[in-house]
């Protein structure tokens, strides 16, 4: 085995660690902001005001985190933006596709929480004129934007939380972009890796094959 081959395992190895834990305080976390803070179902959400009551709630379990939100003007100096109406750019500038190709589309970019372990969670409600309003995304970098890869599929995963309050990782059924289509080696679509999410979780040679 070469060198870099063996450098790209450790690698590898590296994102499906951080990924899996991430993924575990996020599933945890939300299931108690679902029983506690909504009652066992999240209700609809259609305005910056149902964000800001949903990010307030995630913040309040995990521990020393920090929030930017979309119509901050003064954010910590944790994040890499310094207003909230920034993320957008941000995102598109800093962030590549599953496949490395194309531009990447900007979802989650209504808002921000930095975790104490470096990692960042993303935030976005489809507005009234996307054909997902009024629907929850998170999207979790598991080793904070400083550190590469900052690709879909590979540090950056995105997640859905139904109507019954389930975190649902993107790809899986009842999910918007679905995994045969936005998890591909070769796609030049803007959300190719969103999708990648629930194959991440579900195959165990996923991040053994994730394109060079």
């Amino acid at each position: 085995m070469t060198l870099p081959t063996l450098i790209n395992d450790k690698q590898n190895k590296e994102l499906e660690a951080a990924f899996k834990k991430s993924y575990s305080l996020l599933a945890q976390v939300t299931q108690r902001v679902i029983l506690e803070d909504y009652g066992g179902q999240i209700p609809e959400n259609k305005t910056s005001a149902d964000l800001t009551q949903l990010m307030d709630s995630y913040q309040k379990y995990y521990i020393k985190s920090s929030t930017c939100k979309r119509n901050e003007s003064a954010c910590s100096s944790v994040f890499p933006v310094s207003r909230g109406n920034q993320l957008e750019a941000f995102l598109r500038e800093n962030y590549k596709t599953f496949s490395g190709k194309g531009t990447p589309a900007v979802i989650c970019n209504d808002g921000i929480m930095a975790t104490v372990d470096g990692g960042f969670i993303f935030f976005d409600i489809g507005t009234a004129a996307e054909s997902t309003y009024g629907t929850i995304f998170l999207a979790v970098d598991t080793n904070g934007w400083r550190k590469k890869p900052n690709r879909y599929g590979y540090d950056f995963f995105m997640f859905q939380i139904s109507s019954n309050g389930k975190l649902l990782p993107m790809g899986a059924e009842g999910t918007v972009w679905k995994e045969n289509t936005y998890c591909s080696k070769t796609s030049e679509s803007a959300v190719n890796g969103y999708g990648c999410t629930s194959k991440a979780l579900n195959d165990p040679n996923y991040f053994k094959n994730l394109p060079k």
